[in-house]
């Protein structure tokens, strides 16, 4: 894959973006939000994407596309952008724990860093239309009627910018952190934390096509083969068996070690990266002007791409819930209380099967007594997978 340089940043001193009021204000240039910004854009809404990061940049996690995930690509013509990316094809769900394994096939999926899938939904979202801002801190500000104030600080300046409607895709970063009162975040009390790295060389074990997992005592470790060969690896573990530990390194080695998995010599030196408590959500994902969605309004420990296909399942739905709300002059709660109902009728199911695997995992006795069974654990591990990826029709409520 040829790669493009970095994007670069708005002329500080233009203050057209600065002054102009927005259709669509979106904060977070991950998955979700830069499908936003673009299906937006395309819906006939100016639309201004904004980030804290410079892009390209490395993101560990979500490196993991299943057939749900696909198929919203698909939907949104994307297919060609994706498949042109160098990913690996997806074939089966690899399980182990101690001496036991079990093998699940996949019923269809890509493996791709996240470096390579968020730059180039960047790029299709600014062919849209969108003016994209990187290195930009924004947070939601006052409501007021028709606009929605959000709060920027790009190139040295501290700017209000306003929109007539705002998305956020901000990920595990709360909206509810910004202390207006207006959301609140639950994090479960035993969630995991996350970590990962990139590793270049990673020995022949680890072939490519299979999502590998191995489950022990404090977290489970994931691995995958992205384009170009290198191996992703991501991974949850509890805070205390991480502290214990002493590093990321150190506990994704001693989870592999307890499942007879070999350990890539380059764990020590990868540029290991971790993440806040994963489990949480953050209510209400609408209120006044601002929709929720992907990570930003709840996330569960996925482990076969769920978590992306959440994001995209969210952003595509969103969008006649952001139109209604550009052209309305004032803000309906009823809005806010259908794209609610909407986003549960997308989510919950999946979710909650999500919690039951994730809760599944931390018991490597419970994983182990369930391998020894036969054909009973292996039928319910197919029938698991095959409902995460199923697609679904879901009904919009503003209909």
């Amino acid at each position: 894959m040829n790669r493009v340089g970095t994007f670069s940043q708005p002329d500080s001193e233009n203050r057209d973006w600065q002054n102009r009021v927005w259709d669509v204000i979106v904060i977070g240039a991950g998955v979700a939000g830069s499908v936003a910004a673009r299906q937006a854009a395309l819906a006939g809404h100016c639309v201004l994407l904004i980030d804290k990061r410079q892009f390209p940049r490395r993101k560990v996690c979500g490196a993991c596309l299943n057939r749900v995930a696909l198929n919203v690509f698909q939907q949104l013509g994307l297919s060609d952008v994706i498949a042109g990316l160098g990913g690996t094809d997806l074939i089966r769900f690899s399980l182990h724990c101690g001496r036991r394994t079990l093998q699940v096939p996949l019923p269809a999926g890509i493996a791709l860093s996240r470096e390579t899938l968020d730059e180039a939904l960047i790029r299709e979202a600014i062919s849209a239309g969108v003016e994209f801002l990187p290195e930009t801190i924004a947070k939601v500000g006052e409501h007021e009627p028709g606009f929605r104030d959000v709060k920027v600080q790009h190139g040295g300046l501290e700017i209000l910018v306003k929109g007539r409607c705002v998305v956020v895709a901000t990920g595990l970063e709360s909206v509810s952190s910004q202390g207006s009162g207006e959301w609140t975040t639950e994090v479960v009390a035993a969630s995991r934390v996350g970590a990962g790295c990139v590793v270049e060389e990673a020995g022949d074990y680890y072939s490519a096509g299979t999502i590998w997992m191995a489950a022990g005592t404090g977290g489970y470790t994931g691995l995958v083969r992205v384009e170009g060969g290198r191996l992703n690896v991501a991974a949850a573990f509890d805070r205390d068996f991480l502290r214990a530990q002493g590093s990321p390194a150190r506990a994704a080695s001693a989870v592999l070690e307890q499942a007879r998995m070999p350990v890539p010599q380059e764990f020590k030196s990868a540029d290991w990266q971790g993440t806040i408590q994963l489990t949480r959500s953050t209510r209400p994902v609408a209120s006044h002007r601002v929709f929720l969605i992907g990570d930003a309004a709840g996330y569960v420990e996925p482990f076969t791409g769920e978590g992306m296909a959440w994001g995209l399942l969210t952003a595509q739905h969103v969008i006649p819930w952001v139109s209604k709300t550009v052209a309305e002059s004032e803000w309906s709660e009823s809005v806010g209380q259908g794209w609610g109902t909407e986003y549960g009728k997308l989510i919950d199911h999946r979710q909650q099967l999500c919690r039951r695997f994730a809760w599944f995992l931390r018991s490597p006795t419970l994983i182990s007594l369930s391998l020894s069974v036969g054909a009973i654990w292996p039928g319910l591990a197919r029938s698991l997978v095959k409902q995460l990826n199923t697609s679904g029709e879901v009904t919009p409520c503003n209909q």
